[in-house]
């Protein structure tokens, strides 16, 4: 082998090796499987030899025992031996004719006949021990010959793949540079050595520079992480697959996300819990576009809140879609003040012109009035005549006394600043409601749940509103006539300071809530639709707000909220 072993590596010697070395390596496993198969035989052989001796000699004690053994007692004798031998069946055929038979005698058996002096006996041993010894030997014999057909088949498919890679890299080899008078075998081996050599140097090159950028990476992450936390508005950055990467500390408490709760992970829709933001978001995504200054309009905790969205999204330099970054605001603080200024204004606004025609109209039915008197006192006014001037007295009475209403409510206030509690005017209200029969509260139930709230305000003004609140709950619930009465619920609750006052009564159109805000626009029958108007220019002027809720024929809620 010396020699073989010295010889240069190239691709003719290293196949014939390899060849040569399998194919020695097959024959000797083949070898090795028929000697063993052969070994088996012999076995098989002996084990068979051990049966035939093993039967002949229970044949030998057997005819013994059948010899010692009266005539009378043959068939007994036979029973014992047939159970105690675990022989398949005896015969025996006596020299007076007879043919006693114990066990089966008919099958596949190996039989033994001895001759006694009762007669010929023949056993019947079970052949299934010797056929399954046979049955053994041959599927092992089958087993053994397919393995090595398996081997020698293995052998021709499968070395031109083992050689395959070997005569690529000696090729490789080649072209990376002449070996002049190098032999094949060390010049792949200098060349796989100064290729490690090589990936070494590379790798140590690499983990350098990964090294400065993962620096770099952690100062980006550190300024990012900084100026994250420094925003007040609300940041939400998510992948290109819809992952949400990050949420800071101000979005999550403008979205209602609880501090502790996972963010990273999880999809758009899924983290946020406002489903029209939600939506804003993911239409933003899918369409990968900016959004500049959109307000959504959602719900959190049961109230309404105005979000301001603004997204980016985020691109390589092939235009490759990365992610997006959305920045949002609260806009529901700024949007509130926006419409207590504008109501402010249009209060104002119709204050001026409801003062102007005020005093015009006040100066002309004052007269219009005075006429109708003096004319029903002459003497010559008849009896029809003097009740038609009665009846146009009484309505200009009545529009007089709205025109009072509507100076009261033009006319400018200004507000006597003091602690009051807010459960103190209403039951106040409430009871002085109940005194006066004539106001409808008799046949009304009126509830009131809630703890004292304090605030800074005017008593008497807020007095008054809350009465016109109230007064306007009490007439709604007499006009639907419910059997019962009705009855009206006013609750207090602080953090704002809020009284809600909610009616069974006729309830109103949604679409008419603007408009019950105005001087002159009431549902009651003899209603002049000051009540209302009035109130919400003193909630307003005490910082707070106003608002209508309500249905046809499913009653009204006011709900006063003071900051």
């Amino acid at each position: 082998m010396a020699p073989i072993a010295s010889r240069p590596l190239t691709k003719i010697g290293f196949r014939r090796d390899v060849k040569l070395f399998l194919s020695f390596l097959v024959g000797f496993l083949v070898v090795l499987i028929f000697v063993l198969v052969a070994g088996l035989r012999l076995s098989f052989a002996h084990t068979e030899g051990m049966i035939g001796r093993t039967e002949r000699v229970i044949a030998d004690i057997a005819t013994d025992a059948i010899n010692r053994t009266p005539p009378s007692s043959l068939q007994t004798q036979l029973l014992f031996l047939r159970g105690r031998y675990q022989i398949a069946g005896l015969e025996l055929q006596t020299r007076d004719g007879r043919r006693l038979v114990s066990g089966m005698t008919s099958g596949h058996f190996d039989d033994v006949t001895r001759l006694t002096g009762a007669g010929t006996l023949r056993l019947h041993f079970d052949a299934e021990a010797r056929d399954a010894l046979n049955r053994r030997f041959v599927l092992t014999s089958g087993i053994c010959v397919a393995a090595a057909s398996l081997g020698i088949a293995l052998l021709l498919l499968y070395v031109p793949r083992i050689l395959r890679p070997i005569e690529a890299m000696l090729d490789e080899a080649k072209s990376l540079g002449d070996r002049g008078d190098q032999e094949e075998s060390a010049y792949l081996i200098e060349t796989f050595r100064n290729s490690i050599a090589t990936l070494r140097s590379q790798e140590d090159e690499l983990k350098r520079l990964h090294g400065l950028e993962k620096m770099r990476a952690d100062d980006l992450e550190r300024v990012t992480a900084a100026l994250t936390r420094s925003l007040t508005s609300g940041l939400i950055a998510a992948d290109a697959q819809g992952v949400v990467v990050d949420v800071n500390a101000a979005g999550r408490e403008i979205l209602g996300i609880h501090a502790a709760a996972p963010a990273s992970g999880r999809a758009l829709r899924e983290l946020v819990p406002l489903p029209h933001f939600a939506e804003a978001l993911a239409e933003a995504f899918a369409e990968q576009r900016p959004v500049t200054r959109l307000e959504v309009e959602d719900v959190r905790g049961g109230e309404t809140v105005i979000i301001g969205l603004t997204t980016v999204p985020l691109r390589n330099e092939d235009d490759a879609f990365l992610g997006l970054l959305a920045l949002f605001t609260d806009l529901t603080p700024i949007r509130s003040l926006e419409t207590r200024v504008q109501e402010m204004q249009t209060l104002a606004q119709l204050g001026e012109i409801s003062a102007g025609i005020a005093h015009e109209l006040r100066n002309s039915v004052s007269t219009i009035l005075g006429y109708m008197k003096l004319a029903r006192r002459g003497g010559d006014v008849g009896e029809a005549a003097a009740t038609r001037l009665q009846s146009a007295e009484k309505e200009a009475a009545l529009l007089l006394q709205a025109i009072e209403r509507l100076l009261a409510f033009a006319r400018p206030i200004r507000l006597n600043a003091e602690p009051v509690d807010l459960r103190e005017l209403v039951d106040d209200q409430v009871r002085q409601l109940g005194e006066t029969a004539g106001d409808g509260a008799a046949d009304v139930r009126v509830d009131v749940s809630g703890p004292s709230l304090h605030i800074d305000g005017d008593r008497v003004l807020l007095s008054r509103a809350i009465e016109n609140l109230l007064r306007n709950a009490v007439d709604a619930v007499r006009e639907k006539g419910e059997s019962g009465g009705g009855e009206v619920r006013v609750t207090l609750t602080a953090e704002p300071p809020t009284v809600t006052i909610r009616d069974s009564g006729i309830g109103f159109d949604p679409a008419e809530t603007a408009r019950l805000f105005l001087p002159f626009h009431s549902n009651k029958a003899n209603g002049f639709g000051m009540g209302l108007p009035l109130a919400k220019k003193i909630v307003l002027l005490h910082g707070g707000t106003l608002r209508l809720h309500g249905e046809p024929g499913g009653g009204a809620v006011a709900v006063m909220e003071f900051p």
